[in-house]
């Protein structure tokens, strides 16, 4: 019957630290409020306490108490919880981590690539080009760089390239698109897109880097309405 009661209590604790009772670094309330708090004996206290860090990242220190550790809370435990938080990124965020993401993607993608992959990333370039309307245009530019990190040869980031893809695929994003979208603001990044399919051919990863990070900074700049980085 103790060892039930401890369990009941530890993960009582466990989901009042998930919910931000107790925040990152922050100590646990001591061992004697625990017990009149809920009703048992600081040994049972003890023991919910053991059993709170078999699964919960605590740390129990000596005469001072038990803290929670800074990754305890909004750990990675559930991936559910993670997409959720993903989903409810800001814009901002997004294109910050587009812009260290998707060079990279790109350096690969000019070392690691077979012609045939090369070829579709120039296919989705020719038919983004010949967009005669934003849909089809936004449609194939999603792809010219989705086949971008296809050639990549790198699985967890092609993998995580569709997940900013489908936060990028919702309805603030695609209004805010919308109203930076402009003909001429299309050729342009048609322009860029062909810098960097340049750089894949010549196998050269730096110009590859360099040709997708200034690509998202013109993105970056037409969503914002921002000028020009120095």
């Amino acid at each position: 019957m103790a060892q039930l009661v401890a369990e009941t209590i530890a993960g009582s604790l466990r989901e009042r630290i998930e919910r931000g009772d107790w925040g990152d670094g922050t100590r646990l309330p001591p061992e004697r409020e625990l017990a009149e708090a809920y009703g048992v004996a600081r040994n049972t206290i003890r023991r919910a306490l053991n059993l709170l860090g078999e699964s919960t990242q605590i740390t129990r220190v000596v005469g001072r108490g038990t803290f929670v550790e800074p990754t305890a809370r909004g750990s990675l435990t559930d991936l559910s919880d993670v997409l959720a938080r993903i989903a409810g990124s800001s814009p901002a965020d997004m294109m910050e981590i587009r812009q260290l993401l998707e060079p990279t993607a790109a350096a690969f993608a000019a070392t690691n690539a077979s012609a045939a992959e090369l070829l579709r990333v120039a296919e989705a370039h020719r038919l983004a080009e010949a967009a005669t309307d934003l849909a089809d245009f936004e449609h194939w530019d999603a792809e010219f760089h989705h086949r971008v990190f296809a050639c990549s040869r790198n699985e967890l980031l092609r993998e995580i390239h569709n997940i900013l893809r489908l936060v990028r695929n919702q309805v603030p994003w695609l209004e805010m698109k919308r109203r930076a979208f402009s003909e001429d603001r299309r050729r342009h990044y048609c322009q860029e897109h062909q810098a960097l399919i340049d750089a894949l051919g010549r196998r050269d990863p730096e110009g590859a880097r360099s040709a997708m990070l200034a690509h998202l900074r013109s993105v970056e700049s037409n969503l914002f309405e921002r000028g020009p980085r120095d």
